[in-house]
């Protein structure tokens, strides 16, 4: 049984088809010998009457007053009898009505009248064969062996006249011995066929369970995965008013619920990260529109990559909330109107990884947090803070660090004007084989920033309508 709930699916009812059928098979097969055996030895019956009927036939010819013709023909017969029936022969004899023996196949055998009082008797007066009833027990000749024996009777009549009775004693094991033999040809037959035809049923059986019930449920356990990895949106697609219908629609439901709920304490949380964003501009009014221009490049940038509506949307909620964390850098250094000294910096890095533990419960919007924690590494691994390099480096954090360079370099700062645009471009051109940022997004970004005014407006109408708004108004 261990053994059994450590396989997959498909083996286990494999397993338990094959032996369901073995099963099955020995105990059909064993069933069917019985039947096979008991059939055979009633036909061996009619067989018998049969032949005493055609040895009846014989005995037509010769007169009845001649007793040695009555005995040849009666010991050729037992003689010759496997010449045409398949059924071995104890003795043959006729038996006048009064009981005498009239001839026997054994002529030595002892000649003691018969009783035809019992069936012999009832032979007589119907005119009935007599078909064997209980198995009687015999010696065989003088070796002392003791075998059954079955006894087939019909009446014996000699040109109209009835004489009394010819019986035909069947050697039952001989019998048994001829017909398991017709038995076994008949067994590997059958068994031959059967092979085949479990072959085909065990296949068509694991093909139904296969499709009908392991498939589903994996598709079941797939769906469920997916949802534990975060894939809210992961749907059962079984349909149907059966067990595996009801419980698809139960996953289905049960997703729902789990969305539901996300998106309540996601939306809640979102609200408070609003709300904090707010505490923040009122505390450093430079980090709120820095962070807006950040977003506007980010996605200008990301739009030049090829990302998906969906990702630049998350690029830019992403962007506008990437400094969060700065809302617990001392006010004393975050508005210092001058440059920050070692210490200070040292403090100020801390805040991708103070934005990302604000980030991090928003488990479906993981970008957030990647955004916010690695928007500092460096291309050639130099950066904070966790010095991760190339492609280890999330696209969209690779994205918002050219972003966030630039609007440092051009943007103003309390204690110094921004450079202007093509100094800036200058210094990207001079340093893109530097190690701070992905060659291939800085050429995409210089490349943009030539031509930006087009896909500025773009983005703009698109991704941030108040902006746009407040632009036509001015």
């Amino acid at each position: 049984m261990r053994l059994m709930t450590g396989l997959r699916l498909t083996p286990r009812f494999a397993l338990l088809i094959i032996a369901g059928i073995v099963v099955s098979s020995v105990i059909l097969a064993r069933y069917a010998e019985d039947v096979f055996e008991q059939a055979m030895l009633e036909q061996t019956k009619k067989q018998a009457v049969i032949f005493l009927r055609d040895l009846e036939e014989e005995l037509q010819r010769v007169p009845a007053a001649d007793a040695d013709e009555l005995q040849r023909l009666i010991v050729d017969a037992g003689r010759h009898i496997h010449d045409t029936y398949d059924f071995s022969v104890y003795q043959i004899y006729a038996v006048a009505a009064d009981g005498d023996y009239l001839a026997h196949s054994d002529p030595d055998a002892s000649r003691v009248p018969k009783d035809m009082s019992g069936y012999l008797g009832e032979v007589l007066r119907t005119g009935l064969p007599y078909m064997g009833g209980a198995v009687e027990w015999k010696s065989v000749g003088d070796t002392g062996k003791i075998s059954p024996v079955i006894d087939i009777v019909i009446p014996l009549r000699h040109r109209g006249v009835s004489l009394g009775i010819l019986e035909v004693e069947i050697d039952v094991d001989e019998t048994l011995a001829t017909i398991k033999s017709l038995d076994d040809r008949f067994e590997r037959e059958i068994v031959a066929g059967g092979l085949v035809t479990f072959a085909i049923m065990l296949a068509f059986l694991l093909w139904v369970v296969q499709r009908g019930l392991i498939r589903p449920i994996r598709h079941l356990a797939d769906v469920t995965q997916r949802i534990s990895r975060g894939e809210i949106g992961a749907r059962a697609t079984l349909r149907g008013a059966d067990e595996l219908g009801e419980l698809g629609a139960s996953v289905n439901d049960m997703a729902d619920s789990i969305e539901r709920l996300l998106d309540e304490q996601e939306r809640a949380y979102i609200e408070s990260l609003q709300s904090l964003a707010k505490a923040l501009e009122a505390k450093d009014a430079y980090t709120s529109s820095h962070s807006g221009r950040v977003a506007k490049y980010a996605v200008l940038l990301g739009r030049q990559a090829g990302l998906s509506p969906e990702e630049l949307r998350l690029l830019k909620q992403g962007s506008m909330m990437h400094d969060l964390g700065k809302i617990g850098i001392p006010d004393a250094i975050l508005n210092k109107p001058s440059a920050l000294d070692e210490r200070e910096y040292e403090i100020m890095q801390g805040h991708p990884e103070a934005t990302y533990a604000i980030m991090k419960p928003l488990t479906r919007f993981r970008q957030f947090a990647e955004i916010a924690r690695w928007h500092h590494e460096r291309w050639d691994g130099k950066g904070y803070p966790d010095g991760l390099a190339g492609d280890d480096i999330p696209l969209l954090a690779r994205i918002v660090a050219i972003a966030d360079t630039w609007d440092a370099m051009t943007g103003d700062r309390v204690y110094r004007k921004g450079m202007p645009i093509e100094k800036a471009l200058s210094i990207m051109e001079k340093e893109r084989n530097d190690g701070q940022w992905d060659p291939q997004l800085l050429d995409l970004f210089i490349g943009m920033i030539r031509g930006e005014q087009d896909a500025r407006a773009e983005v703009e109408e698109d991704l941030f309508p108040d902006a746009a708004n407040d632009a036509a108004r001015g």
